[in-house]
């Protein structure tokens, strides 16, 4: 399993439009995602559940990925959180 702490830096946090963009970029990965806050997790290929989080600017959450692409899927996808701006 690989993990990666990030810090949700996007002003309205990860909102409906950049959520269901990270649902559809995580379905490109065989491993299993898994993105956390706090004591909260939901599967990173389900945008509701995703939503149901709460992640507000300034927020660290936790990308977990495990499989057979975890490693490249890990930091693909936290790069995908950093870069989100609006």
């Amino acid at each position: 399993m690989t993990e990666k702490k990030i810090t949700v830096t996007a002003p309205e946090g990860l909102h409906t439009r950049p959520a269901k963009a990270f649902t559809e970029a995580a379905k490109k990965y065989e491993c299993d995602v898994t993105l956390c806050n706090g004591s909260k997790e939901s599967p990173g290929r389900n945008l509701i559940k995703l939503m149901k989080l709460g992640i507000g600017c300034g927020t660290e959450v936790t990308l977990r990925c495990n499989g057979a692409d975890e490693q490249k899927a890990c930091e693909e996808l936290a790069a995908f959180i950093a870069a989100i701006k609006a």
